[in-house]
């Protein structure tokens, strides 16, 4: 009778064992949430200045121009209807609420990660509350400029721009 239990433990363990595997391999496919979850395109470092020239858009008609003019002017952009600030009723209004027209210089982080804007001639309050950073991301072999904005911890509002042709 004791080899019998054996056998029954045996064959219960190995069920178990390969049930924990499966659901294992369900988690790890269905990219179960967790509080780390990204939000926003996959980050990317293999992008730098010269990959980022060009008009970029997103879904919501933000646009943004990045030239690189050379000399004392340097890299400059230009932007239409861009974010007046980072609050989700900017990023969900409907239909999207007008933004600022501004220009300025733009700088690629050393770990190409992040593209930053400074605007020229706008006033403190508004440069403060605007998007001034974008993450650099990839999606389908091209390059995502990204922002997450502002909202419920477990929303994720982003404001995504592609560049025109990717």
């Amino acid at each position: 009778m004791t080899s019998q239990w054996k056998r029954r433990v045996r064959l219960r363990l190995r069920s178990t064992a390969a049930a924990s595997t499966l659901l294992l391999l369900a988690v790890s496919l269905t990219g179960c949430a967790t509080e780390e979850e990204r939000c926003g395109p996959v980050p990317s470092t293999r992008y730098d200045a010269a990959d980022l020239y060009g008009e970029w858009s997103s879904s919501r008609g933000a646009s943004l121009d990045l030239k690189n003019l050379g000399g004392r002017l340097g890299r400059t952009f230009l932007t239409h209807d861009w974010p007046k600030n980072t609050s989700i009723e900017q990023a969900t209004a409907e239909p999207p609420s007008s933004g600022i027209i501004g220009d300025g210089n733009w700088a690629v982080s050393p770990d190409r990660t992040t593209l930053t804007l400074a605007f020229d001639r706008i006033d403190a309050d508004l440069e403060r509350s605007t998007v001034r950073s974008l993450r650099i991301g990839e999606e389908k072999g091209h390059p995502v400029l990204y922002q997450r904005l502002g909202g419920a911890p477990d929303a994720c509002h982003v404001l995504k721009l592609k560049r025109r042709g990717d």
